[in-house]
């Protein structure tokens, strides 16, 4: 459809922050996206406050201050993953967890279905509209243009640093409610890196323009004042920039061993599936694809080497596609920016494993936090309950692969947590542990120990496969488990 007078449309629904936030009206169900900008969530507290009484649906929240639950009443709603800031405010119950996925999160309302809760409200970052009228929501898409589609009223906020991404990432001006300008500043990262080579103590100063090139432009931006400041070993902790450790290159070493010629991949979030790049997993492989959910640190530069050629792909052929580019280094987004071997898409479609699942080779590899002996493979919560993460899309992926003809499903996992002293490989889970993959759907787990091949094993036989993975301190006990359990 075409719309001449764009320009007009797009200036007759220009907003104050204040008059935006008028748009949201008491006890409405809101979705705040994730990587909010700060002026956005702050414009929705203050809002919140006014109204006394509104619901909030986050994904992987870090806005402290919405959780407050002396400052307004309503649900806090954290859909597909929980995250590091905010697993407080769940531990606390001050939030609760929407257990939905990628693939099946809009089936209600698309299906028409009494019973779907689709927010009232999106609040999302966008870029400038180019010269069609039409906006897009950059490299952490996520679930933007899928909310901005389907909910009643969508604020924008106009992000000028909005990278330039490509895929099936617009929509039209006409689309959106309203528009705040003027509240998200240009950002000029060389600014820092300025004040690095000035204000950094001498001794710091290399290390941190390292860590400085490695940094996604976005994150930058949210600590600029003080990033030439901090200490180089918190950020390559907290960003995951430092050196691999011995058992995360050995899971490396592993996954690389069962890699194929033509595989299409997907490389989950979390530790240790995300350092699978870094740690040379692919690097002896020729012809790879890329349909994955968000990116990992080396992504982009195992295209620019010539590995993820995506020649062989059966759908998307000749092109990298994702729901986000979310986890990739500050390197590998130069190399994303406005390039159109990189694509987004909604993840509804993009992550079904109806869709997925027609890649040959389909190749999944995603992080767990425990297994059991049948294996069922816990990757949200740990010690009977306790929520770490949630879903991701480790199951829409996982799913994918599986279902792939040729396709294959890895779960890589450390055998120990907290410095050995505990097994993540464990005999029976604790009562109430939340089941991520059931064990019909187990395929291959690595660890730092080795491969355990589940598929067409019966439980003693998974049980033997798995026990081989664990640490070596905790094998002889495992058996004698095992032995008790199933004979």
């Amino acid at each position: 459809m075409s719309y001449p007078h764009w320009k007009d449309i797009y200036q007759s629904r220009l907003r104050t922050p204040a008059q935006a936030m008028e748009l949201i009206q008491e006890n409405d169900l809101v979705a705040l996206t994730i990587l909010a900008p700060v002026p956005m969530s702050q414009a929705l507290e203050k809002r919140a406050r006014e109204l006394g009484q509104l619901n909030i649906r986050f994904l992987a929240p870090s806005e402290l201050p919405l959780f407050d639950v002396d400052a307004f009443k309503g649900e806090r709603e954290i859909e597909i993953f929980i995250g590091d800031t905010t697993r407080p405010m769940h531990d606390a119950k001050i939030a609760t967890y929407l257990p939905n996925t990628f693939m099946l999160g809009m089936k209600a309302f698309d299906a028409g279905r009494d019973e779907a809760r689709m927010p009232d409200v999106s609040l999302t970052p966008c870029s400038p509209p180019n010269e069609a009228g039409y906006v897009h929501f950059g490299a952490h898409m996520w679930l933007r243009k899928s909310y901005a589609r389907r909910c009643k009223t969508t604020i924008a906020y106009i992000d000028p640093n909005m990278m330039p991404v490509h895929g099936d990432v617009y929509v039209h001006v006409s689309q959106i409610a309203c528009f705040v300008e003027g509240q998200i500043p240009e950002f000029d990262p060389a600014i820092i890196e300025n004040r690095i080579k000035t204000e950094t103590p001498e001794a710091d100063r290399e290390r941190m323009l390292k860590i400085y090139r490695l940094m996604v432009p976005d994150t930058l931006a949210r600590i600029a004042d003080t990033f030439h400041l901090m200490p180089p070993d918190v950020l390559e902790a907290t960003f995951k920039l430092g050196p691999l450790d011995a058992e995360t290159q050995a899971i490396a070493n592993n996954v690389r061993q069962l890699m194929r010629d033509g595989d299409t991949i997907q490389v989950g979030v979390g530790e240790p599936s995300q350092l699978m790049f870094r740690g040379g997993a692919f690097d002896d492989v020729k012809d790879l694809g890329l349909h994955t959910e968000l990116g990992s640190p080396g992504l982009a530069k195992l295209w620019a080497r010539g590995i993820l050629n995506n020649s062989r792909k059966s759908i998307h052929k000749g092109k990298n596609v994702a729901a986000a580019w979310s986890g990739c280094d500050g390197e590998d987004m130069a190399i994303i920016r406005d390039n159109p071997s990189f694509e987004l898409y909604e993840p509804v479609d993009l992550m079904n494993p109806l869709h997925m699942g027609q890649n040959n080779q389909m190749t999944s590899i995603n992080s767990a936090i425990a297994i059991d002996l049948i294996g069922q493979i816990a990757s949200e919560d740990r010690f009977g309950g306790h929520m770490v993460n949630g879903t991701g899309g480790q199951p829409d992926t996982h799913m994918s692969a599986f279902l792939s003809k040729t396709g294959r499903a890895i779960t890589v996992m450390k055998s120990t947590a907290l410095a050995g002293s505990l097994s993540k490989v464990v005999a029976r889970h604790d009562a109430g542990t939340m089941i991520t993959i059931p064990r019909y759907l187990a395929d291959t787990i690595v660890t730092e120990h080795g491969i355990a091949r589940l598929v067409d094993k019966n439980h003693r036989q998974r049980a033997e496969e798995i026990i081989a993975i664990a640490h070596p301190d905790y094998r002889a006990e495992l058996r004698a488990q095992a032995k008790e359990m199933l004979g």
